[in-house]
Protein backbone atom coordinates (compact mmCIF):
# COMPACT_ATOMS: atom_id res chain seq x y z
CA UNK A 1 0.00 0.00 0.00
CA UNK A 2 1.48 3.79 -0.85
CA UNK A 3 1.94 6.07 1.58
CA UNK A 4 -0.69 8.82 1.11
CA UNK A 5 1.00 11.04 3.89
CA UNK A 6 2.41 14.53 2.53
CA UNK A 7 3.93 17.53 4.17
CA UNK A 8 2.57 20.74 3.45
CA UNK A 9 3.84 23.86 5.39
CA UNK A 10 6.02 21.76 7.63
CA UNK A 11 2.88 19.99 8.49
CA UNK A 12 1.80 16.11 8.48
CA UNK A 13 -1.24 15.34 6.91
CA UNK A 14 -1.82 11.59 6.46
CA UNK A 15 -3.57 12.24 3.04
CA UNK A 16 -3.91 14.60 0.94
CA UNK A 17 -7.78 15.13 0.62
CA UNK A 18 -9.78 18.01 2.23
CA UNK A 19 -12.62 19.13 2.66
CA UNK A 20 -12.59 23.28 1.49
CA UNK A 21 -14.02 26.05 3.87
CA UNK A 22 -17.75 25.96 3.20
CA UNK A 23 -20.76 24.55 4.93
CA UNK A 24 -19.50 20.93 4.94
CA UNK A 25 -17.00 23.20 7.41
CA UNK A 26 -19.32 25.53 8.92
CA UNK A 27 -20.23 23.96 12.11
CA UNK A 28 -17.84 22.14 15.06
CA UNK A 29 -20.84 19.18 13.95
CA UNK A 30 -20.08 18.99 10.51
CA UNK A 31 -16.08 19.33 10.96
CA UNK A 32 -16.25 16.60 13.45
CA UNK A 33 -18.08 14.35 10.29
CA UNK A 34 -15.22 15.25 7.90
CA UNK A 35 -13.00 14.00 10.10
CA UNK A 36 -14.68 10.64 10.72
CA UNK A 37 -14.51 10.10 7.12
CA UNK A 38 -10.38 9.61 7.21
CA UNK A 39 -9.68 12.78 4.91
CA UNK A 40 -6.41 14.29 5.61
CA UNK A 41 -7.48 17.64 6.73
CA UNK A 42 -10.51 20.39 6.30
CA UNK A 43 -10.35 24.06 5.86
CA UNK A 44 -12.75 25.32 8.54
CA UNK A 45 -15.54 27.98 7.11
CA UNK A 46 -14.09 31.57 7.19
CA UNK A 47 -14.63 33.69 10.79
CA UNK A 48 -15.32 37.12 10.15
CA UNK A 49 -16.16 40.58 11.51
CA UNK A 50 -18.06 41.65 8.71
CA UNK A 51 -22.14 41.55 9.59
CA UNK A 52 -22.59 41.49 6.34
CA UNK A 53 -21.39 38.57 5.56
CA UNK A 54 -22.33 36.74 8.31
CA UNK A 55 -25.95 37.27 7.41
CA UNK A 56 -25.34 36.57 3.62
CA UNK A 57 -24.87 32.73 4.68
CA UNK A 58 -28.34 32.61 6.62
CA UNK A 59 -29.40 33.65 3.16
CA UNK A 60 -27.63 30.93 1.45
CA UNK A 61 -28.89 30.00 -2.25
CA UNK A 62 -27.79 26.72 -4.08
CA UNK A 63 -28.26 25.02 -7.66
CA UNK A 64 -26.33 22.55 -9.17
CA UNK A 65 -26.72 22.91 -13.00
CA UNK A 66 -26.63 20.54 -16.10
CA UNK A 67 -24.16 20.95 -19.12
CA UNK A 68 -26.96 22.93 -21.08
CA UNK A 69 -27.00 25.24 -17.66
CA UNK A 70 -30.66 24.41 -16.57
CA UNK A 71 -31.67 23.43 -12.93
CA UNK A 72 -30.75 19.29 -12.32
CA UNK A 73 -33.86 17.93 -10.87
CA UNK A 74 -32.36 14.44 -9.31
CA UNK A 75 -30.07 13.52 -11.33
CA UNK A 76 -26.79 15.71 -11.62
CA UNK A 77 -24.28 15.84 -14.60
CA UNK A 78 -20.57 14.33 -14.02
CA UNK A 79 -19.53 18.24 -15.30
CA UNK A 80 -22.16 19.96 -13.74
CA UNK A 81 -21.80 23.68 -12.80
CA UNK A 82 -22.06 24.75 -9.36
CA UNK A 83 -24.06 27.82 -8.71
CA UNK A 84 -24.54 29.39 -5.28
CA UNK A 85 -24.35 32.13 -2.89
CA UNK A 86 -23.05 31.89 0.89
CA UNK A 87 -21.25 33.76 3.26
CA UNK A 88 -18.95 33.14 5.68
CA UNK A 89 -19.10 31.67 9.06
CA UNK A 90 -22.44 32.49 11.12
CA UNK A 91 -21.02 33.00 14.77
CA UNK A 92 -19.46 35.75 16.44
CA UNK A 93 -15.85 35.55 16.37
CA UNK A 94 -15.93 34.85 20.31
CA UNK A 95 -18.52 32.07 19.67
CA UNK A 96 -16.86 30.63 16.23
CA UNK A 97 -13.68 30.52 18.26
CA UNK A 98 -15.24 27.44 20.55
CA UNK A 99 -16.65 25.19 17.40
CA UNK A 100 -12.86 25.58 16.21
CA UNK A 101 -11.75 24.41 19.66
CA UNK A 102 -13.91 21.41 19.64
CA UNK A 103 -12.95 20.52 15.74
CA UNK A 104 -9.69 20.56 16.75
CA UNK A 105 -9.90 18.69 19.76
CA UNK A 106 -11.73 15.86 17.35
CA UNK A 107 -9.15 16.34 15.07
CA UNK A 108 -5.94 15.33 16.91
CA UNK A 109 -7.57 12.53 18.34
CA UNK A 110 -8.12 11.44 14.72
CA UNK A 111 -4.88 12.54 12.97
CA UNK A 112 -6.56 14.82 10.97
CA UNK A 113 -5.25 18.48 10.05
CA UNK A 114 -8.18 21.66 10.80
CA UNK A 115 -7.05 24.77 9.14
CA UNK A 116 -8.12 27.87 10.06
CA UNK A 117 -9.96 30.27 8.22
CA UNK A 118 -9.85 33.84 8.27
CA UNK A 119 -11.94 37.30 6.40
CA UNK A 120 -11.63 40.88 8.19
CA UNK A 121 -12.70 44.05 7.16
CA UNK A 122 -9.28 46.01 7.54
CA UNK A 123 -5.64 45.48 8.81
CA UNK A 124 -5.94 45.11 12.27
CA UNK A 125 -9.34 43.10 12.16
CA UNK A 126 -7.37 40.72 10.22
CA UNK A 127 -4.52 40.13 12.55
CA UNK A 128 -7.26 39.95 15.48
CA UNK A 129 -9.37 37.50 14.45
CA UNK A 130 -5.92 35.87 12.94
CA UNK A 131 -4.36 35.66 16.34
CA UNK A 132 -7.89 34.52 17.85
CA UNK A 133 -7.67 31.30 15.41
CA UNK A 134 -4.56 30.40 16.16
CA UNK A 135 -5.12 30.20 20.23
CA UNK A 136 -7.51 27.56 19.49
CA UNK A 137 -4.53 25.00 18.80
CA UNK A 138 -4.61 25.21 14.71
CA UNK A 139 -1.51 24.37 12.79
CA UNK A 140 -2.63 26.71 9.64
CA UNK A 141 -4.34 29.49 8.96
CA UNK A 142 -5.97 30.32 5.85
CA UNK A 143 -6.17 33.92 4.45
CA UNK A 144 -9.96 34.18 2.59
CA UNK A 145 -8.83 36.43 -0.64
CA UNK A 146 -11.10 34.91 -3.15
CA UNK A 147 -14.91 35.01 -1.22
CA UNK A 148 -16.84 36.02 -4.53
CA UNK A 149 -19.30 37.68 -2.84
CA UNK A 150 -18.23 40.81 -1.79
CA UNK A 151 -17.93 42.48 -4.78
CA UNK A 152 -21.60 42.25 -5.26
CA UNK A 153 -22.21 43.59 -1.58
CA UNK A 154 -21.86 46.63 0.07
CA UNK A 155 -19.97 47.42 3.29
CA UNK A 156 -18.42 44.20 2.52
CA UNK A 157 -14.82 45.28 1.88
CA UNK A 158 -12.87 41.34 2.41
CA UNK A 159 -12.66 38.57 0.37
CA UNK A 160 -11.90 38.54 -3.86
CA UNK A 161 -12.18 42.68 -3.08
CA UNK A 162 -9.15 42.10 -1.09
CA UNK A 163 -7.69 39.24 -3.91
CA UNK A 164 -7.59 41.93 -6.18
CA UNK A 165 -5.48 44.67 -4.52
CA UNK A 166 -2.13 43.80 -4.54
CA UNK A 167 -1.07 46.23 -2.43
CA UNK A 168 -3.49 45.54 0.03
CA UNK A 169 -3.13 41.96 -0.23
CA UNK A 170 0.47 41.87 0.75
CA UNK A 171 -0.37 44.57 3.43
CA UNK A 172 -2.44 41.82 5.33
CA UNK A 173 -0.98 38.82 4.43
CA UNK A 174 2.77 40.77 6.08
CA UNK A 175 0.72 41.83 9.33
CA UNK A 176 -0.34 38.69 9.50
CA UNK A 177 2.35 36.73 9.61
CA UNK A 178 4.55 38.89 11.48
CA UNK A 179 1.51 38.68 14.47
CA UNK A 180 1.39 34.90 14.30
CA UNK A 181 3.67 31.40 15.01
CA UNK A 182 1.71 29.33 12.57
CA UNK A 183 2.00 29.24 8.34
CA UNK A 184 -0.21 31.41 6.49
CA UNK A 185 -1.77 30.02 3.49
CA UNK A 186 -3.87 32.93 1.28
CA UNK A 187 -6.59 31.42 -0.95
CA UNK A 188 -6.83 33.58 -4.12
CA UNK A 189 -9.06 34.74 -6.45
CA UNK A 190 -8.83 33.91 -9.86
CA UNK A 191 -10.66 37.23 -11.11
CA UNK A 192 -6.75 39.08 -11.35
CA UNK A 193 -4.75 39.14 -14.44
CA UNK A 194 -1.91 37.12 -13.29
CA UNK A 195 -2.01 34.44 -10.60
CA UNK A 196 1.51 33.92 -10.81
CA UNK A 197 2.11 37.46 -10.28
CA UNK A 198 0.03 37.93 -7.33
CA UNK A 199 1.52 34.25 -5.56
CA UNK A 200 4.72 35.93 -5.73
CA UNK A 201 3.51 39.33 -4.31
CA UNK A 202 1.97 37.42 -1.30
CA UNK A 203 4.87 35.26 -1.06
CA UNK A 204 7.35 38.24 -0.61
CA UNK A 205 4.82 39.27 2.03
CA UNK A 206 5.50 36.42 4.30
CA UNK A 207 2.35 34.27 2.56
CA UNK A 208 3.89 30.21 3.38
CA UNK A 209 1.32 28.54 0.69
CA UNK A 210 -0.94 29.55 -1.64
CA UNK A 211 -4.90 27.87 -1.94
CA UNK A 212 -5.83 28.20 -5.92
CA UNK A 213 -8.33 28.80 -6.47
CA UNK A 214 -11.73 30.33 -4.89
CA UNK A 215 -14.59 30.53 -7.77
CA UNK A 216 -16.02 32.87 -10.39
CA UNK A 217 -18.67 35.62 -9.81
CA UNK A 218 -21.16 33.87 -12.91
CA UNK A 219 -24.81 34.83 -13.73
CA UNK A 220 -26.91 31.84 -15.01
CA UNK A 221 -30.22 32.40 -15.80
CA UNK A 222 -33.82 30.87 -17.29
CA UNK A 223 -34.90 31.88 -20.64
CA UNK A 224 -38.22 30.82 -20.25
CA UNK A 225 -38.76 33.51 -17.17
CA UNK A 226 -36.23 35.36 -18.15
CA UNK A 227 -34.98 36.03 -14.93
CA UNK A 228 -31.60 34.62 -13.03
CA UNK A 229 -31.43 31.92 -10.80
CA UNK A 230 -31.35 32.47 -6.72
CA UNK A 231 -32.07 36.00 -7.95
CA UNK A 232 -28.91 36.90 -9.62
CA UNK A 233 -25.24 37.01 -9.55
CA UNK A 234 -23.68 34.44 -7.28
CA UNK A 235 -20.68 31.97 -7.35
CA UNK A 236 -19.89 29.91 -9.79
CA UNK A 237 -17.21 26.80 -10.44
CA UNK A 238 -17.31 22.98 -10.35
CA UNK A 239 -16.16 19.91 -12.51
CA UNK A 240 -15.86 22.24 -15.70
CA UNK A 241 -13.86 24.08 -14.20
CA UNK A 242 -10.59 21.99 -13.30
CA UNK A 243 -8.56 23.04 -16.87
CA UNK A 244 -8.49 26.70 -15.53
CA UNK A 245 -7.46 25.67 -12.14
CA UNK A 246 -4.94 23.25 -12.91
CA UNK A 247 -3.55 25.94 -15.59
CA UNK A 248 -2.60 28.10 -12.48
CA UNK A 249 -1.75 25.42 -10.14
CA UNK A 250 0.95 24.30 -13.12
CA UNK A 251 2.09 27.56 -13.29
CA UNK A 252 2.46 28.68 -9.82
CA UNK A 253 4.26 25.29 -9.13
CA UNK A 254 6.59 26.03 -12.47
CA UNK A 255 7.14 29.30 -11.35
CA UNK A 256 7.71 29.97 -7.87
CA UNK A 257 9.03 27.75 -4.93
CA UNK A 258 5.68 27.60 -2.96
CA UNK A 259 3.19 24.94 -1.35
CA UNK A 260 0.15 24.67 -3.09
CA UNK A 261 -3.09 23.30 -1.93
CA UNK A 262 -5.62 23.22 -5.16
CA UNK A 263 -9.30 23.45 -5.21
CA UNK A 264 -12.08 24.46 -7.59
CA UNK A 265 -13.04 21.23 -10.46
CA UNK A 266 -12.01 18.70 -8.15
CA UNK A 267 -14.93 15.89 -8.37
CA UNK A 268 -13.00 12.38 -7.81
CA UNK A 269 -9.47 10.59 -6.89
CA UNK A 270 -8.70 10.81 -10.64
CA UNK A 271 -9.47 14.71 -10.29
CA UNK A 272 -7.16 14.25 -6.91
CA UNK A 273 -4.26 12.74 -9.01
CA UNK A 274 -4.31 15.46 -11.45
CA UNK A 275 -4.14 18.20 -9.82
CA UNK A 276 -1.25 16.70 -7.64
CA UNK A 277 0.57 16.07 -10.92
CA UNK A 278 -0.17 19.84 -11.63
CA UNK A 279 1.42 20.71 -8.47
CA UNK A 280 -0.98 20.95 -5.51
CA UNK A 281 0.44 18.99 -2.50
CA UNK A 282 -3.31 19.09 -0.90
CA UNK A 283 -6.60 19.48 -2.82
CA UNK A 284 -9.75 20.00 -1.51
CA UNK A 285 -13.23 19.45 -2.37
CA UNK A 286 -16.67 21.18 -1.45
CA UNK A 287 -19.40 20.67 -4.38
CA UNK A 288 -18.85 17.33 -4.49
CA UNK A 289 -19.29 16.32 -1.06
CA UNK A 290 -22.09 18.92 -0.82
CA UNK A 291 -23.48 16.57 -3.85
CA UNK A 292 -22.71 13.17 -2.75
CA UNK A 293 -22.36 13.85 1.35
CA UNK A 294 -19.36 13.14 3.78
CA UNK A 295 -18.60 9.77 3.27
CA UNK A 296 -17.41 10.38 -0.57
CA UNK A 297 -14.46 12.11 1.12
CA UNK A 298 -13.52 8.59 2.13
CA UNK A 299 -13.86 6.62 -1.71
CA UNK A 300 -11.71 9.56 -2.57
CA UNK A 301 -8.85 8.86 -0.72
CA UNK A 302 -9.54 4.82 -1.47
CA UNK A 303 -9.28 5.49 -5.08
CA UNK A 304 -6.08 7.63 -4.54
CA UNK A 305 -4.59 4.65 -2.95
CA UNK A 306 -5.57 2.32 -5.34
CA UNK A 307 -4.31 4.34 -8.15
CA UNK A 308 -1.02 4.67 -6.66
CA UNK A 309 -0.97 1.05 -6.09
CA UNK A 310 -1.44 0.06 -9.74
CA UNK A 311 0.82 2.72 -10.94
CA UNK A 312 4.04 1.59 -8.82
CA UNK A 313 4.18 4.40 -6.65
CA UNK A 314 5.47 4.14 -2.69
CA UNK A 315 4.13 7.52 -2.05
CA UNK A 316 1.96 10.22 -2.70
CA UNK A 317 4.35 13.11 -3.15
CA UNK A 318 5.85 11.49 -5.79
CA UNK A 319 3.49 12.52 -8.47
CA UNK A 320 3.34 16.09 -6.96
CA UNK A 321 3.96 18.64 -10.20
CA UNK A 322 4.98 15.62 -12.76
CA UNK A 323 2.98 16.83 -15.34
CA UNK A 324 3.64 20.24 -14.99
CA UNK A 325 7.07 19.78 -15.09
CA UNK A 326 6.23 17.82 -18.27
CA UNK A 327 4.59 20.75 -20.13
CA UNK A 328 6.41 22.64 -22.80
CA UNK A 329 6.38 25.62 -23.89
CA UNK A 330 4.61 26.97 -27.53
CA UNK A 331 8.51 27.48 -28.35
CA UNK A 332 9.89 24.07 -27.41
CA UNK A 333 6.69 22.44 -29.38
CA UNK A 334 8.38 24.03 -32.95
CA UNK A 335 10.57 21.43 -32.01
CA UNK A 336 8.43 18.22 -31.82
CA UNK A 337 8.55 15.80 -34.76
CA UNK A 338 5.28 16.70 -37.00
CA UNK A 339 2.35 14.37 -37.30
CA UNK A 340 -0.10 13.51 -39.65
CA UNK A 341 -3.42 11.71 -39.60
CA UNK A 342 -3.54 8.59 -41.36
CA UNK A 343 -6.53 5.81 -42.53
CA UNK A 344 -6.57 2.27 -41.56
CA UNK A 345 -8.26 1.24 -44.64
CA UNK A 346 -9.68 -1.71 -43.36
CA UNK A 347 -11.33 -0.34 -40.40
CA UNK A 348 -12.68 3.13 -42.59
CA UNK A 349 -16.26 2.85 -43.18
CA UNK A 350 -16.04 6.53 -45.89
CA UNK A 351 -18.36 7.62 -43.58
CA UNK A 352 -16.96 11.50 -44.56
CA UNK A 353 -17.79 12.27 -40.77
CA UNK A 354 -13.83 13.27 -40.60
CA UNK A 355 -14.27 15.71 -43.38
CA UNK A 356 -17.32 17.53 -41.68
CA UNK A 357 -14.59 18.72 -39.13
CA UNK A 358 -11.68 19.16 -41.64
CA UNK A 359 -10.84 22.77 -41.64
CA UNK A 360 -7.86 22.89 -43.20
CA UNK A 361 -9.17 20.88 -46.14
CA UNK A 362 -6.77 17.98 -46.49
CA UNK A 363 -9.34 15.42 -45.76
CA UNK A 364 -11.36 14.58 -49.46
CA UNK A 365 -13.04 11.77 -51.45
CA UNK A 366 -11.12 10.58 -53.85
CA UNK A 367 -12.31 7.37 -55.80
CA UNK A 368 -14.86 6.87 -53.45
CA UNK A 369 -12.58 6.40 -50.52
CA UNK A 370 -11.94 9.09 -47.76
CA UNK A 371 -8.12 10.06 -48.15
CA UNK A 372 -6.15 12.42 -46.40
CA UNK A 373 -3.59 14.35 -48.11
CA UNK A 374 0.35 15.21 -47.22
CA UNK A 375 -0.80 18.04 -46.06
CA UNK A 376 -2.46 17.38 -43.09
CA UNK A 377 -0.79 18.90 -39.73
CA UNK A 378 -1.56 16.63 -37.50
CA UNK A 379 -4.31 18.73 -35.25
CA UNK A 380 -6.04 15.68 -34.13
CA UNK A 381 -9.42 16.78 -34.46
CA UNK A 382 -10.71 13.91 -37.19
CA UNK A 383 -9.34 11.44 -34.35
CA UNK A 384 -11.50 12.51 -31.67
CA UNK A 385 -14.94 12.39 -34.57
CA UNK A 386 -14.64 9.54 -36.42
CA UNK A 387 -16.91 6.76 -34.85
CA UNK A 388 -14.85 3.76 -35.71
CA UNK A 389 -12.06 3.12 -32.71
CA UNK A 390 -8.35 2.81 -34.69
CA UNK A 391 -9.81 4.14 -38.05
CA UNK A 392 -7.89 7.45 -38.26
CA UNK A 393 -4.80 7.52 -36.03
CA UNK A 394 -1.60 10.30 -35.88
CA UNK A 395 1.60 9.31 -37.07
CA UNK A 396 4.45 11.16 -37.13
CA UNK A 397 5.26 12.42 -41.16
CA UNK A 398 8.36 12.19 -42.31
CA UNK A 399 7.75 15.99 -43.96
Amino acid sequence: MADLEVRFCGVKFKNPVLAASAEPTLSSENMKRVIETGAGGLVAKTVTDSEAMRRLTKMSKWRYLDEEHNVCRGKVPRLFTFYGRSGLAEEEPEVWMEELKEAEAAAHENDCVVIGSVGGTGVANWVKLSKMVEDTGVKLIELNFGCPHPSEMEGARTGMLIGQDKDTACEITHAVAQAVKVPVMIKLTPQVADLVEMTRAVKEAGASAVTLMNRFVGFCLDIETGKPYIHGWAGVGGPWVKPLTLRWVSKVHTSIEIPISGTNGAYDWKDVVQFMMSGATTVQLCSVVMLKGYSYLRKVVEGLNAFLDRKGYKRAEEIIGVAARSAMSYGQMETLPKERAVIDRERCTDCERCITSCFYNVIRVVDGHVTISEACRGCGICTCVCPVPGAVTLETSSR
